[in-house]
């Protein structure tokens, strides 16, 4: 079987929901307070493997209380954690307030910025082979980021990107990455354009100006556009009740990583995706809300 490689982030989420977002200098009274293991890489990590697929996790835990729960947490979900390593400082850390299904989320990075290229490119090196996937974000360095996806591409990887946290990309970045998954958001940031759905046509020129092969952008309740052959595709969002968004676009990465690795389709991929990612907001948390291969399957004869 081919391995997902999935560099990036790994937090201990502590999220609360209220009935009205504070604002400065407010204190509001909050509910279902739960503390569980996220980050955008662990979460993308335990999508592909409750979807089916190898994954290996590249990242950092600090020597702290957390540490171990992180570790174990990503373990219980068969994710590969021989290469998880610990640095000695706190973890990542995300504070993530909940309002009728939105969120706002606060991160203190951690160990996910003391983790350097110099702590996985042996093993990519060692382990991955051509038409592996390679995954990441930018909730690590820029820099550590940048030297991953160059280092996959050469060793004839399948690169994916989301860039989230939004920041400016370089060239080598883009020139690397076979496909590009932002939401709506990120997209028209990095190509400097104010949001309007109806421009979307100008995100998707502008990475494809980049050398990005492959573009696909999360448009929330409007679903989801990707490119194919100098046209662009629009899916409809599947209408479920929302309950907490928090890991939808996390569960959209791996499950389009291991659909594409399957089907090497696409379409195909981006579909699975929207429905991996509309069953995911029907439940609180990150990792747990995440669904399995068969609940997708099973998700998915509603619609045969």
């Amino acid at each position: 079987m081919k391995k997902i490689f999935i560099l990036g982030s790994i937090n201990i989420d502590l999220s609360i929901n209220c009935e009205k977002f504070p604002i400065a200098g407010e204190t509001v009274i909050g509910n279902n307070f739960i503390a569980n293991t996220g980050g955008k890489g662990a979460n993308q990590a335990v999508a592909v493997s409750k979807m089916g697929g190898n994954a290996t996790f590249l990242g950092a835990t600090g020597n702290d209380f957390w540490g171990n729960e992180l570790k174990n947490s990503l373990t219980n979900y068969h994710v590969n954690c021989q290469h998880l390593i610990t640095k000695p400082c706190s973890s990542g850390v995300a504070v993530i307030v909940i309002n009728e299904g939105n969120n706002r989320i606060i991160i203190d990075s951690g160990a996910n910025y003391q983790y350097e290229y110099e702590d996985f490119s042996e093993i990519l090196q060692k382990e991955a082979k051509p038409g592996d996937f390679f995954i990441t974000q930018l909730e690590n360095r820029i820099d550590v980021v940048e030297k991953g996806l160059k280092l996959a591409k050469s060793l004839g990887m399948v690169t994916i990107l989301n860039p989230a946290p939004d920041q400016p990309l370089n060239e080598t970045i883009y020139e690397n990455c076979d496909y590009l998954i932002p939401n709506e958001i990120e997209g028209f940031s990095l190509a400097g354009l104010n949001l309007d759905i109806a421009n979307i046509s100008k995100v998707f020129d502008f990475f494809l100006s980049k050398k990005v092969k492959n573009v696909i952008i999360t448009l929330g309740k409007n679903g989801c556009a990707y490119n194919k052959e100098g046209k662009i595709y629009f899916i409809k969002a599947i209408e479920e009740e929302v309950v907490d968004t928090t890991a939808a676009g996390d569960t959209f990465v791996g499950a389009f990583a291991v659909r594409l690795m399957d089907s090497n389709n696409i379409e195909e991929a981006v579909k699975y995706a929207n429905c991996a990612s509309a069953l995911t907001i029907t439940k609180h948390g990150a990792q747990k809300a995440i669904p399995t291969k068969s609940q997708i399957e099973e998700f998915l004869k509603k619609f045969v």
